[in-house]
Parts: C-alpha cells; sequence; structure tokens
C-alpha cells in the first residue's frame, strides 16, 4: 500500500503526548484570553473577582450539569463499545478492564479534588 501525501493530517497518527502537549497550551491561552477580557470588560481584577463570586453558584451549577452529561454519555454509549472492544483480548480483556476501572476512579477522584479546590478557594482559600 502506498503512503499518501498527506497521511500526517491523519489524528490517528499523531503521537499522544504531542497532542495531549498542544491541547493543554492552547488552554492555557484560551484560560489567559478570557481571563483579560473579563479583567478589562469589568475594569479591574477586583471588579473580576467579584463578579466571579457572585456568580459561584450558578457556575458550579453548570460544572455538575457538565459532569452529568459527560458521565451519561460515558456510561450509555461509550463505555459499552470500549468494553466490547477490550473483550476481543486474548485473555478476555481482563488487565484492561481493570485499567478501564482504575482510569474511572481516577477521573471521578480529579474532578472531586478539583471541586474540593473550588470550594476551598470560595471559602477563602488556605
Amino acid at each position: 500500500m502506498a503512503r499518501r501525501a498527506f497521511s500526517w493530517m491523519n489524528p490517528a497518527r499523531w503521537p499522544s503526548l504531542l497532542v495531549a502537549m498542544v491541547v493543554l497550551v492552547v488552554m492555557f491561552l484560551l484560560s489567559g484570553a478570557i481571563l483579560v477580557i473579563s479583567v478589562r470588560l469589568l475594569g479591574g481584577f477586583e471588579a473580576h473577582h467579584s463578579a466571579w463570586q457572585a456568580t459561584w453558584p450558578w457556575l458550579l451549577a453548570w460544572r455538575l450539569s457538565l459532569y452529568a452529561a459527560l458521565a451519561l454519555v460515558w456510561w450509555r454509549k461509550l463505555r459499552p463499545r470500549a468494553v466490547a472492544r477490550l473483550r476481543q483480548d486474548h485473555y478476555d480483556g481482563r488487565q484492561a478492564l481493570a485499567k478501564l476501572r482504575r482510569l474511572e476512579v481516577m477521573a471521578l477522584g480529579i474532578l472531586g479534588l478539583i471541586e474540593v479546590t473550588n470550594l476551598i478557594n470560595r471559602l477563602g482559600g488556605a
């Protein structure tokens, strides 16, 4: 099979570490740009901070609904397909399923730590 001229455009061929680093940099730049725009529109960092404090419950509700939607999509759509693919392994996917469960627990732990950190910041910091 001949190699195509634009095979580098296929995301399946990209190194996962490179993709993770690019996504991390883009998220950092995007959040910085949002902060700069917010500070300029509100007239200063103190005004931005007071607006953030005032909208904290709404932001919490938005994050919790986002987590719930992602969990629903994962459990109803994506997880059954992933488990079916893992079960095609030679050993019925036992090791891979254990790794998947650990990954799910770690993701829940990270989300919990994020929300605990937000709660500590909301209560005045440490």
